[in-house]
């Protein structure tokens, strides 16, 4: 995964509470609500805007995460060997 993929989404989605918050707060607005507001827009513009660079992010992870598991299930493996095994057994008996 690159890092700076990571940090510029960060950034970036930063930007978007930050910016919506500062602005109502100079504008006088309850900060609470302000906040709540500045989190729902920065959740809207991310999630429209921001889809390009989020898809690259979760295809960095997936893919790093698959390199570990290469292969996860070691037993699994075998069982499922062992089930093919005995289907073939019976389609012969039927």
């Amino acid at each position: 995964m690159k890092k700076s993929t990571w940090l510029w989404f960060s950034l970036m989605r930063l930007a978007a509470f930050a910016l919506p918050l500062a602005i109502m707060l100079l504008l006088g607005m309850i900060p609470w609500l302000a906040a709540v507001l500045s989190a729902i827009i920065g959740l809207c513009v991310s999630y429209i805007f921001f889809a390009k660079t989020r898809n690259a992010l979760s295809e960095s992870l997936y893919e790093k995460r698959a390199a570990r598991n290469v292969n996860p299930d070691k037993d699994a493996d075998a069982e499922d060997a062992e089930v093919e095994a005995l289907a073939k057994e019976g389609e012969g008996k039927a």
